[in-house]
């Protein structure tokens, strides 16, 4: 099936499955994970005589900014979404520009302590970011514990993020939920990913019309 509002494909699956909480807004998602497949590159210099790091895509296929920029994220989001952009140090300026965008306002920035990483010009970069923004009304539920903007969590492998992060999103943020560039399948949340069974197809050209 195909979502004639998003020209987005949806999986008879999917469709059964999202139907209950989606209504006629088959599409449109209140939370969204993404972790894009940022074009790392080589770092030729690490400022580390002879230490060479090797490129993402020697681990999976990955994306340029413009490509990043034209995924329909717009498209898919409900009037009133929430958003959760991972990010690094070195693509953070750009993220901002990405929320805004895709047509959220940003409203803060969590931070992952890995508990390892690695060293680049002096730094040991053991965390990672996650740019919270919003597209509507900023209506969080506001019972019970909060949620803490500082998550420690062992690194458990390259590009895999923690337990954590999840357990938080879902005790606080609406379905339907969509976790873009997943490395696994998660319960109560649609998935897009060449490491998963996609909930949803894209254009060929990651862009809506």
């Amino acid at each position: 099936m195909i979502d004639r509002n998003t020209n987005v494909q949806i999986t008879d699956e999917a469709l059964a499955f999202a139907k209950p909480m989606l209504g006629a807004g088959v599409g449109k998602y209140k939370t969204i994970v993404i972790d894009p497949p940022w074009a790392i590159g080589n770092f030729a210099n690490t400022g580390r005589k002879g230490h060479k790091i090797k490129p993402m895509s020697d681990n999976y296929k990955t994306m340029s900014f413009d490509e990043i920029k034209h995924l329909p994220i717009k498209s898919i989001s409900d009037e009133n979404a929430f958003i959760f952009l991972w990010t690094t140090h070195t693509f953070l300026p750009k993220s901002f520009d990405f929320l805004k965008e895709w047509g959220f306002k940003y409203h803060l920035t969590m931070t992952w302590d890995k508990g390892r990483g690695l060293t680049h010009f002096g730094f040991h970069r053991k965390t990672e970011f996650v740019l919270f923004g919003y597209n509507g009304k900023l209506n969080i539920d506001v019972t019970g514990k909060s949620i803490h903007t500082v998550l420690y969590e062992y690194n458990k492998g390259h590009s895999i993020k923690p337990n954590i992060f999840y357990d938080e999103i879902e005790r606080k943020f609406p379905y339907p939920r969509l976790d873009m560039f997943a490395r696994r399948e998660r319960e109560g949340w649609d998935v897009f990913g060449d490491e998963v069974e996609n909930s949803i197809e894209l254009n060929k050209d990651n862009t809506c019309h």
